[in-house]
């Protein structure tokens, strides 16, 4: 599978990313949040295209982050956690644009 979130391999041309905290994260488990992301928001939203499913997964990597600048370290029991807030947070919002 082709990184999404590493600069080298994805063509993304950000130079920070590199320089994240969860750069060794994002490599080891990309596919695992990608996979999980899908499956769980297939749930919610079915009808979800793939800028909703990428703002989650950048929204799970942007927990990570904070998560390891508080704490130090994470696991996949905290990112697991970080895709299932991500998605509860689109869907509370999704709910309140349909009022």
């Amino acid at each position: 599978m082709t990184s999404m979130t590493d600069p080298r391999r994805s063509g993304n041309n950000d130079p920070t990313l590199a320089s994240h905290r969860s750069a060794p994260l994002q490599e080891q488990y990309e596919g695992r949040v990608l996979s999980l992301v899908i499956h769980d928001l297939a749930a919610v939203a079915p009808a979800a295209g793939e800028s909703i499913v990428m703002e989650l997964v950048a929204d799970v990597w942007r927990q990570a982050e904070e998560h390891l600048a508080k704490a130090g370290r994470t696991g996949w029991a905290h990112i697991s956690w970080f895709v299932q807030n991500a998605i509860a947070t689109f869907t509370r919002r999704a709910q309140m644009a349909g009022c």
